[in-house]
């Protein structure tokens, strides 16, 4: 595809260009549409395919490595963009709330991997995560590809992080106990190549923590798109059909997700680095726009209640999850 001319950035033109990927899993060629026209830079429409083979669901063709680079160096990815949805505060204004949410998680990680140690995040972005195992007495060092993350993240709170690709960090391998990429690969373009990474980095014994989206490449989202037209707009609201992903005068925004893993597609990458899975739970993102009023009507009340509902048959394991949480053992 030729490059097409786009503003952005106060209206700077760029060029946004595209080039035909083969599935990142299988390394299969034989998708077939799933979601014309999913997402937007400028003018220029992206599609999602699903993989014949493996099922991986993938934009393709995909912004080359030029157009990704720019869409995560614009500050407002870390708003609606780095949120998807979700919430409804900046990042970076989070910092209190998810420090407390990772001191949680870090918690119930010690648990599970029997202590603490050296920590490695992938996509640290702006260091929340790390700060929130520091205090807790990890020794944390990060890699983030976004500058305005990693510079807050060194700026603001003094942390190790690396501007940049992990496979130009400076680690040895076998320096850490814990890798942790929390919502990151599906962002990548080698997804198999980041696991092998981060495996060989890993020190025996040691654990991968791998968080990704799973409800576009779901029986959620493919019933949902299906019945689209007759949900109950006026129960659901605007804001929600847009998380979903489901109003059709909306597109998605930005193809920050370039990959859509399944439990079945995620489980078979890392199982080929060699790494044992320890667990898989799928789970719910719980809408702030819901889950956040002080004071919710009965419709929020109705939302909130299916949301909860369906978040604990997901960790129960009685449905399938709309995100994804698998920890890995390095043999």
């Amino acid at each position: 595809m030729q490059p097409a001319p786009v503003e952005e950035g106060g209206g700077r033109p760029c060029a946004v260009a595209s080039e035909h990927v083969r599935c990142a899993v299988c390394d299969g060629d034989q998708a077939r549409t799933y979601r014309s026209r999913m997402y937007a830079i400028g003018a220029v429409r992206f599609d999602l395919v699903r993989c014949r083979c493996c099922g991986l669901v993938y934009v393709d063709p995909r912004p080359d490595g030029a157009t990704l680079a720019r869409m995560y160096d614009d500050p407002a990815y870390y708003g609606e963009g780095y949120n998807l949805g979700v919430e409804s505060e900046n990042y970076f204004e989070r910092k209190d709330e998810l420090l407390r949410l990772y001191d949680a998680e870090l918690e119930r990680i010690e648990r599970e991997v029997g202590g603490r140690g050296d920590m490695l995040e992938l996509g640290s972005a702006g260091g929340f995560f790390l700060e929130a195992g520091r205090r807790r007495g990890w020794r944390v060092r990060g890699v983030e590809l976004s500058p305005v993350a990693a510079r807050y993240s060194k700026a603001e709170l003094g942390l190790d992080v690396f501007e940049g690709l992990l496979e130009d960090a400076p680690f040895e391998p076998r320096s850490f106990d814990l890798c942790v990429a929390d919502n990151v690969l599906e962002h990548t373009t080698a997804p198999s190549a980041v696991a092998r990474d981060l495996c060989r980095l890993l020190r025996p014994g040691g654990h991968l923590l791998v968080v990704v989206p799973t409800y576009v490449n779901s029986s959620w989202f493919r019933l949902l798109s299906a019945l689209r037209r007759v949900l109950p707009r006026s129960l659901l609201g605007g804001r929600l059909l847009r998380l979903l992903k489901l109003d059709p005068g909306h597109d998605g925004g930005y193809p920050y997700h370039v990959l859509e893993f399944d439990r079945r597609t995620l489980l078979r990458l890392l199982r080929a680095t060699g790494l044992e899975i320890v667990s898989a739970r799928g789970s719910l993102p719980l809408p702030a726009h819901l889950f956040k009023v002080a004071r919710p009507g009965p419709r929020v009340r109705l939302l909130r209640g299916v949301f909860s509902a369906l978040d604990l048959l997901m960790r129960a394991g009685l449905l399938p999850g709309a995100r994804l949480r698998v920890l890995a053992r390095k043999r």
